[in-house]
This record gives structure tokens, C-alpha cells and sequence, in this order.
């Protein structure tokens, strides 16, 4: 039996989805910015997750978001199905357009300072990258923290899409939770300060470096069907959960040991054809393709603790690992 997923009403997570070989499918173009749009609206609409950050890289997307439905799975399943269809028949081409090596990365986030960690390097992907000097010169598919709160009607992609799709769909990307005590513009106006000060220290080692910023114009002139000529570092699988605040990561792995445990004693139960069977909350694939039941939320669950007062030994635990 694999690991199983587990997924909890209101987690804040960050997912990541990978190419098939590293391939540069999702190149920015015209095409892809528009399927990007559409699907993560549709997406979003269909599985009620809330979305607060997001960048379609050409051989990946990062995608940071509140789960208040535990439905993230679907959310991935449609938004990445979607980009499949649509961009196999751009390029005239069959078969997966993602790694079918291993599914999406998930990483809980567990705190608002990895939060912050986490969506700054979503946003300095394209900038750690080399490819433009500021994020928000990316011309691929972008969210970023000026478009917050801001409505955007979303409309179905000429090519591909048939009449019986949707005409449009209005997508609001949200603020984080968290931050209740700042304003819109104040919380905006705080992670933009940060991500000035992240670039111009990426800007700083690149010329230490030597190294010299590809530019839109080279980005859009990468042929969509090549990969990276170095072959890309061999990675960890990516942390079920990240926190800065030690104590907070502690229970998570607790919570999701014992998850582990009552699932397989129940799964075991279960496949004997035993009658009374009880998952326990957090459950993925059985309750949405079997008729079990599951426990009920449990209101201590982790998640992202907004109002969380750091001990002074806390440090910063799970965050390298993030990168990826």
C-alpha cells in the first residue's frame, strides 16, 4: 500500500507540478497563459480552494493556496488534466505532459513565517532562475500580491475549448489568512517590500557570478519541445509539512503518524469486508471513491497557526526543503 494523502479542511499548502523528462511545455505563450487562467479558475470554482499566489514555469507551476474543503486533489486532478488537453492539442502531440514519475508535491504550511518563505520563492522563481530581473517581468501566467482581492473575468481560450465549456468564470486571487490586523494595501505593500529586497539580493549574486539574466525576449524564443541541457539535480521528496516554529512541525508529524497508523488499521478492517469501519479525518482517495465514513474534523488540527507566539528557542525547521 502506498503512503496515502492526507488532506484536512483549511490547510494552506503549496503545490508543485513537474513536466514530463523537464520538457519547456509550458513555455509562456499566448496559448498557455490563456489555458492557465481558465483552468485555475475552473479549477478553483469546482473545488472552492483559495488561491493567493501562483507561477507557470516553463517545465512546472507552483501554486499556493487555503484548501477549506480538503479538495485540493480535485483542484490538481481538473487544473493539470486541463493543462494536458489543451496543450497536447496546441502542440499537435499524445500522452502525459507531466512527470509520471511521481504525482504533485503537497507541503502543508504550518505557520506565517514559512508562509511568507514559501510564497516569496514562488514568485523568485523566474528571477532565481535567471530569466528576468524582476518577477513581475515574467511573461508566463503569474499571481501575485497586487493582484489580491481584485475580481478578474476569466474567459474561455478560443482554441481547444468547445461551447460546452463555460463562457467565462470570475476568479478572485485572495490574500493570505493571517494578516488580519493589516490592511489590503499594508499586506500587499509588505510581501511587494520583500520581494524588492529578495530580488536585489538575487541580483547582487548574479553578478558576483558573472551571470547574466536571459531576458524576456530569450525566454519566449525557447523551443517549447527541448529541456534544460544540464540534467536537473536529483531531489528529496518534498516535506508533508514546513514550519519555522519547531514545536508546531513536531505535531504535525505526530498527528500525521498516528493518521498513518489508525488508517492502516482500519483499511485492514475494511478490505475483510467488516461492517462499522470509521477512517480517520484527513482521509483522500476511499472517501471520494468508496462509501466509508470518516471522523469529523478535529479543530486542533494543524494548519496555519496566524496567531502562534514563537518560544525564543524556536527556529526556523522544514524550509531548505521547500525549495524545489
Amino acid at each position: 500500500m502506498t503512503r496515502p494523502r492526507r488532506h484536512v479542511a483549511d490547510q494552506v499548502v503549496a503545490l508543485t507540478r513537474r513536466t514530463v523528462e523537464g520538457r519547456f511545455f509550458t513555455r509562456p505563450d499566448a496559448n498557455i497563459n490563456a489555458v492557465a487562467a481558465y483552468e485555475f479558475a475552473r479549477s478553483a470554482s469546482r473545488s472552492g480552494v483559495v488561491v493567493h499566489g501562483a507561477v507557470v514555469m516553463s517545465n512546472h507551476v507552483h501554486i499556493v493556496l487555503t484548501d477549506p474543503q480538503a479538495r485540493r486533489s480535485d483542484f490538481m486532478r481538473d487544473a493539470m488534466a486541463g493543462f494536458t488537453r489543451a496543450r497536447n492539442n496546441f502542440f499537435g502531440r499524445t500522452g502525459s505532459l507531466w512527470d509520471t514519475n511521481r504525482s504533485y508535491c503537497d507541503t502543508v504550511l504550518l505557520d506565517r513565517e514559512v508562509f511568507e518563505i514559501q510564497l516569496l520563492y514562488v514568485l523568485l522563481n523566474p528571477v532565481k532562475a535567471g530569466l528576468v530581473r524582476r518577477a513581475k517581468d515574467w511573461p508566463g501566467f503569474k499571481i501575485m500580491p497586487s493582484d489580491w482581492e481584485k475580481p478578474m473575468l476569466v474567459e474561455r481560450p478560443a482554441a481547444y475549448y468547445g461551447d460546452d465549456q463555460p463562457e467565462a468564470f470570475e476568479f478572485i486571487p485572495r490574500r493570505p489568512p493571517g494578516y488580519d490586523a493589516m490592511t489590503l494595501e499594508e499586506v500587499v505593500a509588505h510581501f511587494e517590500k520583500r520581494l524588492r529586497e529578495a530580488e536585489n539580493e538575487i541580483h547582487r549574486q548574479m553578478k558576483k557570478q558573472r551571470r547574466r539574466f536571459l531576458g524576456v525576449k530569450g525566454v519566449l524564443a525557447t523551443d517549447p519541445l527541448s529541456c534544460a541541457k544540464e540534467k536537473r539535480r536529483r531531489r528529496e521528496a518534498a516535506p508533508r509539512y514546513a514550519a519555522y516554529h519547531p514545536a508546531l512541525l513536531d505535531q504535525a508529524i505526530v498527528r500525521e503518524r498516528a493518521f498513518r497508523s489508525a488508517y492502516a488499521q482500519v483499511r485492514e478492517r475494511w478490505v475483510q469486508g467488516k461492517k462499522r469501519c470509521v477512517f480517520p479525518n484527513g482521509t483522500l482517495w476511499l472517501r471520494r471513491n468508496a462509501p466509508v465514513k470518516c471522523r469529523e474534523h478535529d479543530p486542533w488540527e494543524a494548519g496555519l497557526a496566524a496567531n502562534y507566539v514563537p518560544h525564543s528557542s524556536d527556529s526556523a525547521t522544514g524550509v531548505d526543503a521547500l525549495a524545489g
